[in-house]
C-alpha cells in the first residue's frame, strides 16, 4: 500500500474570512462583557440562546472600541470587530423588542 501524496490533486488554497479579521482583544477592554456572557453560558447549561442579549453586548462593545496599528494607515486605529449591523449578525428580534419597549413621544 503507498502512502505517497497525490500531487495531483488540487491543493487546497486559504483565503481570508469574509469579514476580516477579529482582532484579540489584548487590553481587555471588552472583558467584562466577555466574562458576563460566559457566566451566562455555565449557568444556561451552554444553552447560547439564552444569553442573546450579553452576546450582542459583547458583540456591540468590540465595534465600538478602537485598537491602535489596526487602521489603513501608520498610526491609525481600527476596531476590535468591523461595525456591521446588528440585525445582519442575528439580533434582529432583539432590537425589534428594544424599540417596542420605548414609550412613543
Amino acid at each position: 500500500m503507498s502512502t505517497a501524496m497525490n500531487f495531483s490533486a488540487k491543493s487546497f488554497k486559504p483565503r481570508p474570512p469574509d469579514k476580516g479579521a477579529f482582532p484579540l482583544d489584548h487590553f481587555g477592554e471588552c472583558s467584562a462583557f466577555k466574562e458576563r456572557f460566559m457566566e451566562c453560558l455555565r449557568h444556561s447549561g451552554y444553552e447560547s440562546g439564552a444569553c442573546r442579549q450579553r452576546a450582542m453586548a459583547y458583540l456591540q462593545c468590540r465595534m465600538d472600541r478602537r485598537v491602535a496599528g489596526t487602521g489603513t494607515g501608520p498610526g491609525q486605529r481600527g476596531q476590535l470587530m468591523a461595525n456591521e449591523p446588528l440585525e445582519k449578525l442575528g439580533f434582529k428580534d432583539l432590537i425589534d423588542e428594544k424599540s417596542e419597549a420605548k414609550p412613543e413621544k
